[in-house]
């Protein structure tokens, strides 16, 4: 039997850890009706106190230590706000019940190491994030945000992505904003405690500096300059130039009397790997300037739905979050603590697209350097795998990624630095262990989502191997028209051509069935509709793959592909056809809606709905003009857990502990949402020859406005509902639509296009 959190402070040991602070401050135990206000009274300052071992009372009481709430990724109604600039990464956490986690807690962490949730720098293995939290006291009365009266939301102040907190401790309000600089390691948090009331109320905060034990051993305080310092893994620091007294892991604020109707703020910031006097060598206006003109810098969207607009922005703000600046990505934050060139390359598209280069181009030097080897194969989960297991989409992935990069910037620098390495990549699919010269096609016994023989997989034809390197080779052909490397393009387009042809209307191996794309066919040609394990026993225990008696692989999300990059007539049979049957994979197993990534009977994994394949469809659904399943699937991402800060699990179900890792952020899902809304929505694709423009508005998006930077110029583009026929002006001038698209030469660029579609 655990302590009741509410009996806290009534063992000796608890009681003692409370000497060293101020009464009101201890009051927070007694006053506060949320239980989980006792745990989050801070340590004491008096020498190692908080952190001796339980009292004979606490023993009896709670004899085995178990896993703090933090500990989990996926609790329920545990949802995460992202904050960084790719030099730091924070993540504010919010939770329905103190059984779920510590509201308004603060994970904090450097993108250079990737690690699970409790190896993130805060994280205490008994305290988990209470420590992080600003306590405040008013009158006497002290508390901190808990899940019964804290809200949390995204805010944009100056344009730069703020995490707003707000609370109250008796007669005020408190307002917390955090945000990340731009150009810092740092969190900048400021905390602003208005008095509500007739009367003056007196107030007084701290906030604590306690490091994750298991990666900083060593502590120090700068008493003159109020400062807190942890080292160990990294180092850590926490100070405020308002702080008026310094414990041993505390800044205190003694805030005093604040006048009826007046407010208070104390700005406090924590900094990683860098020294207090290195931050304030400028001050923090001029660092909110150069955040401001950072973000400014971007892709601007709104429509006339500001949750629509919301999940842009929360996609845009937290990839920069995601991404180091050595272009490093973990492919599942907290889950995979590895790299995939596929994760990173849809990554490196998206940041090229709402106008972040600088992300795009860290993530393709990466990859480059160190995720395509010598013969041109790709990585995945950080390691290269034999010929017959490589995941060959990833090729096509990353050629199209360069090629974005190109033509967004129109900067070929990465290209030429690169070449030999592009060149192998390309050429690295077209070898006869994988092509059949005949058809042109692309086959081994690994598929999409990494499944292999062990799982059923035949050797075969995977209908993602062929889309992308369809779209990856003939990318590859233009860039080495840039190089002057003739000979190279022609082999590629040549090789991109073939394999189209067999993808669509091959008569034995097209990847086209019954007029609709299927997943997959065996050698001889035959569709691959099941998958056999050679061992179902093998197989994670209680998952479908393990216990079911047929195992079907169709339909699979990833067939909607050659929809969404316009291999195919989006409006056609075959669009159509593919489409409805991927209402199969809506609700399987479950009712809380979502698509899953492939159908569930050949699913290794726990069913679940998948962000991922749910926004393949919502790509594919808005190029045919499917309105309905476009706004039911982004519905779905609003009201889905994680919509709200727009962060998205990899999927929405149970996961069974070991083997299996546990539930984290993809941030592949982040990247398809800003394509949805760039390539898909707005259409915006820059071509050698010029910028082309074909919007796809959907149902309850009548106006769209943004602000958008292409090759160095920046130009506004308004979208509205047209009366009649399809119109466009640029700079004032009409402008012929053919089948709905314009296209506009780089050098009319800055000014404003409007579409009426």
């Amino acid at each position: 039997m655990s302590i009741p959190r509410r009996d806290f402070l009534k063992y000796s040991g608890v009681a003692a850890a409370t000497a060293g602070l101020p009464a009101a401050l201890v009051n927070a135990a007694h006053a506060a009706n949320d239980p989980m206000d006792h745990a989050q009274t801070p340590a004491t300052d008096q020498p190692r106190a908080a952190d001796s071992a339980p009292s004979t009372a606490q023993q009896k009481f709670d004899p085995v230590q178990k896993l703090h709430p933090d500990y989990q990724s996926n609790n329920p109604g545990t949802e995460y706000f992202f904050l960084g600039n790719g030099l730091i990464t924070a993540a504010v956490q919010t939770s329905q019940s103190p059984e779920a986690g510590t509201h308004c807690g603060i994970l904090l962490m450097s993108p250079e190491h990737f690690g699970r949730k409790a190896s993130t720098f805060l994280y205490h293995p008994e305290r988990g994030l209470i420590n992080s939290l600003v306590t405040v006291a008013v009158n006497g009365t002290s508390a901190n945000a808990h899940a019964a009266a804290a809200d949390v939301k995204w805010s944009y102040p100056d344009s730069i992505p703020t995490v707003t907190c707000d609370w109250r401790v008796d007669s005020c309000t408190v307002h917390e904003e955090l945000y990340c600089p731009i150009d810092e390691p740092a969190l900048v948090r400021t905390v602003t405690i208005t008095n509500t009331t007739g009367s003056i109320a007196k107030a007084m905060a701290y906030i604590s500096l306690y490091p994750n034990l298991m990666f900083f051993d060593e502590y120090a305080v700068d008493r003159t300059r109020m400062t807190l310092e942890a080292r160990g893994f990294a180092t850590m620091r926490l100070f405020s130039n308002d702080a008026t007294r310094v414990g041993d892991r505390h800044l205190y604020f003694d805030i005093g009397d604040i006048t009826p109707g007046a407010s208070r703020s104390i700005t406090i910031v924590l900094t990683l790997n860098r020294t207090r006097a290195e931050f304030e060598e400028q001050p923090l206006s001029a660092r909110r300037t150069d955040a401001t003109a950072f973000w400014n810098s971007g892709v601007s969207l709104h429509t006339n739905d500001s949750s629509y607009d919301h999940l842009f922005r929360a996609s845009q703000s937290s990839l920069r979050a995601a991404v180091a600046r050595s272009g490093k990505m973990d492919g599942g934050i907290w889950q995979y603590n590895l790299e995939w060139v596929r994760d990173q390359s849809m990554v490196a598209s998206a940041t090229a697209m709402m106008g972040h280069s600088d992300i795009a181009e860290s993530l393709l030097r990466r990859m480059l350097t160190y995720s395509v080897d010598e013969q041109g194969g790709t990585v995945d989960a950080s390691r290269t795998r034999p010929r017959e297991a490589m995941e060959l989409d990833q090729n096509g992935e990353l050629l199209y990624a360069l090629h974005q990069h190109w033509m967004w910037t129109g900067d070929d620098k990465l290209i030429r630095e690169h070449w030999e390495k592009i060149a192998r990549l390309a050429d690295y699919v077209l070898q006869p262990v994988f092509r059949d010269p005949s058809i042109g096609l692309l086959k081994n016994t690994r598929e999409f989502w990494e499944r292999d023989a062990a799982f059923g997989v035949n050797e075969g034809y995977e209908l993602t191997y062929q889309m992308w390197n369809i779209l990856g080779l003939a990318m590859a052909a233009e860039m080495a028209e840039a190089m002057n490397q003739p000979e190279h393009s022609r082999v590629w387009q040549d090789a991109s051509e073939l394999m189209k042809k067999s993808f669509l209307t091959h008569p034995e191996y097209s990847l086209v069935h019954e007029k609709r794309f299927i997943k997959r066919r065996n050698a001889d040609g035959t569709p691959q509709f099941t998958f056999e394990p050679k061992n179902r026993k093998s197989m994670p225990q209680g998952m479908p793959l393990n216990v079911e008696t047929v195992s079907y692989c169709d339909p699979d999300s990833s067939s909607v592909f050659p929809i969404v990059f316009g291999l195919v007539d989006a409006r056609g049979e075959i669009a159509k056809n593919t489409l409805a049957s991927m209402e199969v994979l809506w609700n399987q197993r479950w009712s809380s809606g979502g698509y899953g990534r492939y159908n569930v009977t050949s699913e290794p994994d726990s069913p679940g709905a998948w962000p991922l394949g749910t926004m393949f469809i919502a790509r594919a659904a808005l190029e045919a003009g499917d309105d309905k399943t476009v706004v039911r699937a982004l519905s779905w991402l609003r009201s889905v857990k994680g919509g709200r800060p727009g962060t998205w699990l990899e999927f929405y179900g149970d996961r069974p502990v070991p083997p299996l890792p546990p539930v984290g952020i993809v941030v592949w899902n982040w990247a398809e949402v800003v394509m949805f809304f760039m390539h898909n929505m707005l259409g915006v694709r820059p071509e050698v020859s010029g910028l082309v423009i074909r919007p796809r508005l959907f149902s309850g998006v009548e106006t769209v406005d943004a602000r958008i930077p292409v090759r160095g110029k920046t130009f506004d583009l308004k979208i509205r509902r047209a009366e009649k026929k399809p119109h466009a002006r640029v700079n004032g001038k009409e402008i012929t639509v053919t089948s709905g698209s314009i296209r506009v030469s780089y050098a009319d660029l800055s000014g404003a296009i409007e579409f009426f579609v």
